[in-house]
């Protein structure tokens, strides 16, 4: 409490005088991230005319989200778990939004035959948002980084482009573009 009082520049105290708990106050901050989280990964992505294409700005968005917003990543997706059994149906609705339009993509990239055949849309989301989760996790904590000793990556740039063509390869079955081969 002390943390999220000190990020907005109030006492703990007074965060109670707006707030009835910390669940209420995390609660808040989650549906704030949720909203900036479906702008800057989701809705930036939509735009483009291929779901694959889609699913790797999406990817390469989801990284830099928690790489710019590293606080507010961890609140929504690293602390204490969720409760969606509190949330209303608009609120839960808005919440899963983004997993919600990635599965859409997969399934028009199915229909489309710009994906792989045969991968479940519904797994291969939970799977992709696995895979991103850990490596923004890995990165924000200093797990990958030039100077840890098991690994060491000198371009996290270089190291995210790849993972994340490694990543969206794995869905289309295409070749990994020859930018990002190097960091693959």
């Amino acid at each position: 409490m002390r943390g999220i009082a000190s990020r907005l520049g109030v006492s703990a105290t007074a965060l109670y005088q707006h707030f009835e708990s910390k669940a209420a106050i995390l609660r808040e901050i989650r549906i704030y991230g949720s909203i900036q989280f479906q702008r800057e990964v989701i809705d930036t992505a939509k735009g483009l005319p291929d779901p694959a294409e889609r699913l790797h700005a999406m990817a390469d968005n989801y990284v830099m989200f928690a790489r710019t917003h590293p606080w507010l990543y961890s609140v929504m997706f690293e602390n204490e778990q969720i409760d969606y059994g509190t949330m209303g149906s608009d609120e839960l609705s808005q919440f899963l939004r983004p997993l919600t339009e990635v599965r859409a993509w997969l399934r028009e990239g199915l229909e489309k035959q710009t994906l792989r055949e045969g991968i479940d849309p519904d797994m291969t989301s939970i799977r992709m948002w696995a895979a991103l989760h850990g490596v923004s996790s890995m990165l924000n904590s200093g797990r990958i980084d030039e100077n840890h000793p098991a690994f060491p990556v000198p371009d996290q740039i270089s190291f995210l482009k790849g993972f994340t063509a490694s990543v969206i390869r794995t869905i289309t079955g295409a070749e990994v573009p020859a930018d990002a081969q190097s960091a693959d």
